[in-house]
């Protein structure tokens, strides 16, 4: 039998970031398609540990401060102690993550070009050209998140990101991590699952304060690799009654859900297996 292939590696996108000129996010997320009813399973994240997890909205994110004190880092002198001394890098990569995994509706119902037009639309202007790699190389899943037909998001999705202070070779660096959830729902069974993704932003600083340059790198969880085949990077949560779903929605819940944040040394560890995926969290395919 051939080996088996993820469909859910990651990828590193580098790239110059633009961190002027961004429109400001929303403070709340789309609306699920479909309501919950009696007959719907209880949202598995209704009820979440608030020292895990910030909040519900990226504004909540944007409050969060930076972690690391100006003196712990030589390079970060000439900014200065202010958080606000990166507000608009901080701005532009908030406005990317909500146009990519925050706004399902958004992008539901769109054609391929259309969807990858609107997160064009969010980028920075540098990361486009990669990003178009990635999606032509079938993975789309990993910067736009939008459900299958069949499938629909409950409520409001789950946050848990941190903010770094670092520093690289005398170069100031901000640093975001952590975890966005949401709850799905298959609409024909009422099966209710989770469809998580890890996220890992390094930024290089200029003098100023701006980016100059910046990677990420994306791991999803909870999906069925193998439809995802079927549904040209569309997302199918692993909702099956098999044990194989079953397995993969526990092991997010266990390894991604239970422990949602990403420290600063995986962030800058680009080997470090809390950003190199988990294949025990998703349905792979023969």
């Amino acid at each position: 039998m051939t080996p088996r292939r993820p469909l859910v590696r990651r990828r590193d996108l580098a790239g110059l970031l633009a961190a002027s000129g961004t429109a400001a996010i929303a403070a709340g997320c789309s609306m699920s398609r479909v309501p919950t009813s009696d007959q719907v399973p209880r949202d598995p994240l209704a009820s979440l540990d608030e020292a895990r997890w910030d909040g519900r909205t990226l504004a909540d994110v944007l409050a969060l401060p930076l972690t690391g004190e100006v003196s712990e880092f030589e390079a970060w002198t000439g900014l200065g102690p202010e958080d606000a001394a990166v507000d608009p890098v901080r701005q532009a990569l908030t406005d990317f993550l909500a146009a990519a995994y925050l706004s399902p509706d958004a992008l539901h119902g769109l054609d391929d070009a259309a969807a990858r037009a609107r997160i064009d639309g969010a980028a920075p202007t540098y990361w486009q050209d990669v990003l178009h790699q990635a999606w032509d190389s079938g993975e789309r899943h990993l910067y736009a998140f939008t459900l299958a037909e069949g499938f629909a998001t409950i409520g409001r999705p789950a946050l848990a990101m941190d903010w770094f202070r670092g520093q690289r070779e005398g170069t100031a660096l901000l640093l975001l991590g952590g975890t966005l959830a949401w709850s799905v729902l298959e609409t024909s069974t009422h099966a209710v699952g989770v469809i998580a993704y890890r996220v890992g932003v390094v930024a290089d600083l200029a003098a100023d304060g701006t980016a100059s340059t910046a990677t990420i790198r994306v791991t999803i969880h909870g999906l069925d690799g193998c439809a995802l085949r079927d549904h040209g990077g569309l997302v199918v949560p692993a909702l099956g009654k098999d044990a194989e779903h079953r397995q993969a929605q526990q092991a997010t819940m266990d390894t991604v859900i239970a422990a949602p944040r990403i420290r600063r040394e995986d962030l800058l560890d680009p080997e470090s297996a809390a950003l190199n995926g988990d294949d025990a969290t998703n349905v792979l395919c023969p």
